[in-house]
């Protein structure tokens, strides 16, 4: 029941609205590993209290900073340590931006060639040192290295299910998704650029549920027209895997079966248009 405080002022509850802000920080990972804690932490307070600057400027204000998935760098770090970057030789210049880069110093340059074509090394990736950041990745300026598409994948993927569980599993009630189904540009977001979305605005999704509201996310950008000026070759149709053909070597249906295995959600929905 309302009540009211001493002095006649109204204790009921307000109503406000909340918005959450996704960003990345393109690049954090290597000053994370070298710098001192407190010089890691008096770095970051510079860009939190930036993006606290801008959000003030339009009446807001800061209540929290999480960090991906609520997970701590270790455990951002432990979800990638199975996913190991190769290196393509034909690809690869020899021009060592990726050792700069490497934070565990798990890249290496072989020896020149004999071949007079082959002036510079190339660079090679110890698997047993590398914690799968994917630094290395985005620093290649001839985009010689790549993640390794194999058996890890899978693992990653219930990693990040698991992470997203131990979030949300004493929270039942107190929680609520919302997707934002627009500019879904075919990268991940880490990339410092974009690209053309794969399909047009589609909306945003509300639920208690976050199987649910994925499944049904991602039912909806495929039962929708693909873009053929994006980085789709394929799958345009509305009804056609548009996640596949990005990725074809990566099956998203792993996530939300195993959340749905270990009781996060359901892939069940009824989707009710406001």
């Amino acid at each position: 029941m309302p009540r009211r405080v001493p002095g006649g002022e109204d204790n009921r509850a307000e109503r406000r609205q909340l918005t959450v802000l996704f960003c990345d920080l393109v690049g954090s990972t290597p000053p994370s590993q070298q710098l001192d804690a407190e010089e890691w932490r008096d770095l970051i307070a510079q860009y939190q209290q930036a993006a606290a600057g801008a959000v003030a400027r339009f009446g807001g204000h800061v209540a929290k900073n999480l960090g991906m998935g609520c997970a701590s760098r270790e455990g951002k770090l432990s979800q990638h340590s199975n996913i190991s970057p190769r290196v393509k030789a034909k690809t690869c210049t020899g021009c060592e931006s990726c050792l700069a880069w490497c934070s565990v110093g798990a890249i290496s340059m072989t020896s020149p060639g004999a071949e007079a074509t082959q002036k510079r090394g190339i660079a090679v990736i110890d698997s047993e040192k590398c914690i799968g950041c994917g630094e290395c990745i985005h620093v290649c300026p001839p985009g010689a290295i790549h993640i390794q598409w194999n058996e890890t994948i899978p693992l990653f993927q219930k990693k990040m299910v698991e992470y997203a569980y131990g979030a949300v599993q004493r929270k039942k009630g107190k929680t609520v998704c919302l997707n934002f189904l627009t500019q879904m540009t075919p990268d991940c977001d880490c990339h410092d650029y974009s690209d053309t979305p794969i399909v047009n605005d589609i909306g945003i999704l509300a639920s208690e549920d976050p199987v649910a509201i994925d499944q049904a996310s991602a039912d909806l950008v495929n039962q929708a027209p693909g873009n053929r000026s994006s980085k789709l070759t394929k799958n345009w149709e509305p009804g056609e895997d548009k996640f596949q053909a990005l990725y074809p070597n990566v099956d998203w249906r792993i996530q939300l079966d195993y959340a749905e295995e270990i009781g996060l959600g359901t892939r069940q929905y009824e989707l009710i248009k406001v």
